[in-house]
């Protein structure tokens, strides 16, 4: 197996040179953390990806999670790895210091959960999951909620989740039908059943504390019914854990991700299943959002952390594989060379790390501006940070799941037929990384949200906002001789994607929402490689600069920035124009294509 998985020296670069993450501690909440802070967090969490997370990666795909006798078993690694992500306080490190928290700002923190899960997102996961929903009860719980829960959560002793998905409602959650009856007792009765809930049982822990949406008996159809309830599998009696009538019937088998189970549940077969109602009622699926949209981002860092672990897997092997000679070198009497002496696999190479590098660019410019929108006490900036980060959202969590996806299954393609065997990991990167464009809603869930919501969202102020940032950028770049072409370029994609989306909001004044969302997904794709195209050329900005008093030993690292943010403009941006082409046709082939037609 490769021996690294992640660069640290990328992310430094990243929080330091492009986004300058350390300046948030003009802001009181994040006074503490001066670059001196981020190093130290950075290298804490290498540390637990190598000790705790990266050796058993591919042991928990080989002795995999599985049910017997009611007991979820799980590798039994994964337990010393959530108490050593939670004794670290990184559960915790969102919440406020009166809290137990660190405060720490949310550019820092996912920069070390991505290195969590490029090591090993199947156990990471379980932690920052928890961590959501801890975060979910301090924002809309009571003071008994919170003291009863978030402590044992924080620890890493008992596992959160969030359970929505039922067997005839999966991102319609409009149409859930478990059902909660208050009793006289003040907690509430839950009856139903919840499928696909990842972590939703296992033995690395003592207790799961879901998250569940369900129906209050007598409430309103539809989306405006649904309430939020904490549902532990164990609750408390008398200072001890007794079964809550929270049952799991099976595991589900997955495709990947062997050790993070999709459980099952079972909810008041034996009408003794307790809820503790979070908030107001009827107001459960706009509580749920909150743990959704972080979700969103972690699925995203989830995705851009295993496509990282392939990256360096594929460019080790790159290195070490001889095979063939130069199209020039005829000669079979000479050496072989290593393989990454081709330009075809350099070509490969330079895909992955434009994807990889590129979606964590986007997925730490949004922790950045969700960092201004909790801290800053500028109003305006809040609001201007609030936008762009619900804007960028769907993007920030569909592009490195879809690229991440094709990024792993070119390093695939790196190591031939060995890539196809489970002699090495990329086989397993592939199975685990196919699932991160599912979750959270699927990438066509995700282009109906942008297309339908977001770029009309205030107005049209969330799109403006991010074209200007994109100018900001491009003027900033044209400045400088070596980059003044990608500028231009990125000048003409970006005002092809304003006129498309004006074509659109067009299209949808003037005929049914129907035809105006027929290729939302594919709106999705294009403003999403407009969006890595921005955050490449800030990349390449930051770059430039520093390659002016680059030292010898770091020459090579801007330089490999640079040839990754060619390659992107080169490969990747160009693909726009066949898409805006598509997206102005008046061919509605998929409108008007009849079901039975599909045989």
């Amino acid at each position: 197996m490769a021996s690294e998985y992640v660069s640290v020296s990328n992310l430094r670069f990243l929080l330091f040179d492009v986004l300058a993450s350390p300046q948030l501690n003009r802001l009181g909440l994040y006074q503490d953390y001066d670059q001196e802070a981020y190093e130290l967090a950075l290298d804490a969490a290498k540390d637990i990806g190598d000790q705790f997370l990266f050796p058993i990666y591919r042991e928990m795909d080989k002795n995999k999670a599985y049910h017997q006798d009611g007991v979820v078993h799980v590798h039994p690694g994964l337990k010393a790895a959530i108490k050593a992500i939670a004794e670290g306080g990184w559960i915790a490190a969102p919440d406020d210091f009166e809290h137990g928290g660190q405060q720490m700002p949310l550019s820092l923190l996912n920069a070390c959960i991505f290195i969590f899960y490029a090591a090993n997102a199947n156990a990471a996961a379980h932690a920052f999951l928890t961590q959501g929903a801890a975060n979910l009860i301090r924002s809309f719980g009571d003071a008994g909620l919170q003291k009863t829960y978030i402590p044992p959560m924080y620890a890493g002793d008992w596992q959160g989740t969030m359970a929505l998905t039922e067997p005839q409602a999966g991102s319609s959650l409009s149409d859930i039908t478990t059902t909660a009856v208050l009793t006289t007792e003040g907690h509430y009765k839950l009856k139903g059943q919840k499928i696909y809930i990842s972590g939703g049982d296992h033995s690395a822990v003592d207790n799961v504390v879901h998250l569940m949406l369900a129906r209050i008996k007598g409430a309103p159809e539809g989306a405006k019914g649904i309430s939020l309830f904490v549902v532990p599998k164990y609750r408390q009696e008398n200072g001890k854990l007794v079964s809550n009538d929270v049952t799991t019937s099976g595991i589900f088998g997955k495709m990947g991700q062997k050790g993070y189970v999709a459980a099952q549940l079972m909810i008041g077969e034996k009408d003794d299943c307790q809820g503790y109602l979070v908030g107001a009622p009827h107001r459960g699926l706009p509580q749920m959002f909150q743990m959704m949209n972080e979700a969103r981002i972690a699925t995203g860092l989830m995705a851009t952390g295993t496509a990282s672990g392939a990256y360096y897997a594929s460019l080790q092997y790159a290195k070490e594989r001889p095979q063939g000679r130069h199209p020039s070198n005829k000669d079979t009497g000479q050496q072989q060379v290593l393989i990454i002496e081709h330009a075809d696999v350099r070509r490969m190479l330079l895909f992955q790390k434009a994807i990889v590098e590129g979606s964590l660019g986007l997925l730490l410019q949004c922790c950045y501006y969700a960092d201004l929108a909790r801290a800053t006490e500028d109003k305006e900036a809040r609001e201007q940070a609030h936008l762009l980060l619900e804007l960028l959202t769907p993007i920030a969590k569909s592009y490195p799941a879809e690229m991440g996806t094709l990024a792993v299954s070119t390093g695939m393609q790196v190591l031939g037929g060995a890539g196809y065997c489970d002699d090495f990991p990329l086989e397993q990167y592939y199975r685990d990384i196919r699932v991160n464009a599912i979750y959270e809603g699927t990438t066509g869930i995700h282009g109906l949200d942008l297309l339908g919501r977001k770029v009309m969202m205030a107005d049209g102020k969330a799109a403006t906002l991010f074209l200007r940032e994109v100018q900001t950028t491009i003027k900033e770049a044209m400045k400088m001789p070596a980059l003044d072409p990608f500028g231009r370029q990125l000048t003409a994609a970006a005002m092809g994607l304003h006129q498309t989306t004006m074509h659109l909001v067009e299209l949808a004044m003037k005929e049914a929402p129907e035809i105006f969302l027929a290729d939302a997904t594919l709106y999705l794709e294009y403003f999403g490689i407009i969006a890595i195209g921005w955050q490449w050329l800030k990349q390449a900005i930051a770059a430039e600069k520093a390659l002016a008093g680059a030292e010898r030993e770091t020459e090579a690292f801007y330089r490999s920035k640079l040839a990754a943010f060619q390659y992107f403009f080169e490969y990747e941006l160009p693909k726009t124009e066949g898409i805006r082409q598509r997206l102005h046709s008046s061919n509605r082939v998929t409108l008007e294509t009849l079901p039975e037609w599909i045989l």
